[in-house]
C-alpha cells in the first residue's frame, strides 16, 4: 500500500512494504529520509487505530502483515548505523541532544503503540529496546535518562524480578523493606509524575544486584543500611524511616525524653555516610535531607505543644487567691469603674474577667462563676450601685488616715 504522509516538511509517496532506510550498494531503495522522519512516518501509520481491520486482525489489508513487520523491523535494526552516519556526515543536525531525544521519544511512543496491539509485535518491541540501549550507550550525554520506560520493557523487568523479590520477602523476617521496591514499581501508572524512568529503573537494578551479593547473610539491617547508603530517597522509604522514629517517640513519657531522642536521631542521620552522585529520584531531596527536615519540624511541634501546656494557668489554692468580703455584684461594679476610668486598660473584657474569677474570692464563694461576674459587670443592679457609692464615700474618709 502506498500512502501520502507529510512529516517534517516532506511529502512523498511512502511504500511501507519496504524499508524506509535500507540501502543497496550505497543507494537508498526507498525514499531517502532521516531516522527521525522515518520514525515519524511509522508512528503516524500505527497510531491511526481507526484504520485497524478488526475482522482479519490486520493493520492494513493492502499490505501483507509479515511484509509490514519485516520492513519495520529492518528499519529499527538500521537505526544505529544510519544514526551514526547522520552524526558524522550530515549538516542537518544542529542540536544533537534535541535530535537524539526526539528519536528516543519516537521509539518509546512507537513501542507503546505496538505493545498495545498484539503479541506478534513483541519481536519488534524487543528490537526497539536494543536500539534504545544502543542510543543510551553511544549517545549517553544526549540520552534523556528522565524519560519514561516503554511499557514493553517495564513489564519485562517486572516479570523477571518478581520471583527474586518474592524469594527475598520470604527470606526476610519482615518483608516490608523489599516491599518498598515493589511499591515504587506499583506507583508507575498512578500519576504521570510517578512514571518509572531510565534512571529510576537503573537505580532499582543496581539495588537488586547489591542485595543479591548478600543472599547468604541477607537481613533487615543489611537491606536498610544498603538503602540508606545508596540514598534510596523514595517517599515510601522515607516514610518507613519516619515510622520507626515515631515508634520510638511513642514509648517515651516526658517532653525532655522526647526532645533528647529526636535530637539523637538527628545526629545519627547527620553522621550517616551516603554514596555521592546517586539517588532514586533526582527531583526529590536526599534521604538525609527528608529525614532531618522531618525531625526538625517534629521537634518544633513538640516544643510548641510543651509551651502551650506550660502556659496554661496552674490551679490556685484558696489561700493563694485574693480573698475579699465583697459580693460578686459589688466586685463586678468596682471592676467596671476601673475600666471606665481607664485604670484597667485591657483591650478585651472577657479574658480579663476570667482572670478575676481565678484570682479573687467573694464573701459567699471561693470559686467565682465567670457567667455570673460577666452578667453583673454588664448589667449592674441599681441597689448594688448605691451600695458601692456608700463604700466609696467611706473610702474618702479612710484615705486621710493613710
Amino acid at each position: 500500500m502506498a500512502s501520502v504522509v507529510k512529516t517534517n516538511g516532506i511529502t512523498k509517496e511512502i511504500d511501507f512494504g519496504k524499508s524506509l532506510l535500507m540501502e543497496v550498494n550505497g543507494v537508498h531503495v526507498g525514499t531517502k529520509i532521516t531516522v527521525q522522519q522515518a520514525l515519524c512516518k511509522w508512528y503516524s501509520l500505527f497510531i491511526e487505530g481507526t484504520r485497524l481491520n478488526k475482522e482479519d486482525n490486520l493493520l492494513f489489508a493492502e499490505i501483507k502483515q509479515e511484509n509490514l513487520l519485516r520492513s519495520l523491523q529492518t528499519d529499527i535494526e538500521l537505526i544505529p548505523p544510519v544514526l551514526m552516519n547522520e552524526f558524522i556526515s550530515t549538516s542537518l543536525i544542529f542540536d544533537k541532544e534535541q535530535y537524539i531525544r526526539l528519536v528516543q521519544a519516537l521509539l518509546i511512543n512507537l513501542s507503546d503503540c505496538l505493545y498495545l496491539e498484539k503479541d506478534e509485535f513483541s519481536s519488534v518491541c524487543s528490537q526497539i529496546e536494543n536500539t534504545l540501549q544502543f542510543i543510551q550507550d553511544f549517545f549517553y550525554h544526549q540520552f534523556d535518562a528522565d524519560s519514561r520506560l516503554t511499557k514493553f520493557y517495564f513489564h519485562q523487568f517486572c516479570g523477571s524480578s518478581k520471583l527474586k523479590l518474592e524469594y527475598w520477602k520470604i527470606k526476610l523476617h519482615d518483608p516490608t523493606l523489599i516491599g518498598l521496591l515493589e511499591e515504587c514499581l506499583a506507583d508507575k501508572f498512578s500519576v504521570p509524575e510517578n512514571d518509572i524512568t531510565y534512571s529510576k529503573i537503573n537505580y532499582i537494578k543496581y539495588l537488586l544486584q547489591e542485595i543479591e551479593l548478600a543472599t547468604n547473610v541477607i537481613a533487615e539491617s543489611y537491606v536498610r543500611a544498603l538503602f540508606t547508603y545508596n540514598n534510596f530517597n523514595s517517599v515510601c522509604f522515607a516514610n518507613y524511616e519516619i515510622q520507626l522514629i515515631q515508634t520510638g517517640v511513642a514509648k517515651l513519657q516526658t517532653y525532655q525524653e522526647t526532645i533528647s531522642f529526636l535530637q539523637l536521631e538527628q545526629r545519627k542521620i547527620a553522621q550517616q555516610k551516603i554514596k555521592s552522585g546517586i539517588a532514586y529520584d533526582n527531583r526529590q531531596p536526599s534521604l538525609k535531607r527528608q529525614l532531618s527536615d522531618w525531625i526538625t519540624e517534629e521537634i518544633r511541634q513538640v516544643e510548641l505543644k510543651n509551651k502551650k501546656a506550660g502556659s496554661k494557668d496552674l490551679p490556685l489554692y484558696t489561700e493563694s487567691k485574693i480573698q475579699t468580703s465583697l459580693s460578686v455584684a459589688k466586685l463586678a461594679v468596682l471592676i467596671r469603674l476601673m475600666v471606665v476610668d481607664k485604670i484597667i486598660i485591657n483591650k478585651s473584657v472577657a479574658p480579663m474577667l476570667r482572670t478575676v474569677t481565678k484570682l479573687f474570692t467573694t464573701l459567699q464563694k471561693e470559686e467565682i462563676s465567670f457567667g455570673s461576674l460577666e452578667t453583673k459587670y454588664h448589667a449592674p443592679d441599681k441597689n448594688i450601685i448605691t451600695n458601692v457609692k456608700d463604700m466609696l464615700s467611706k473610702w474618702l474618709k479612710l484615705i486621710d488616715k493613710l
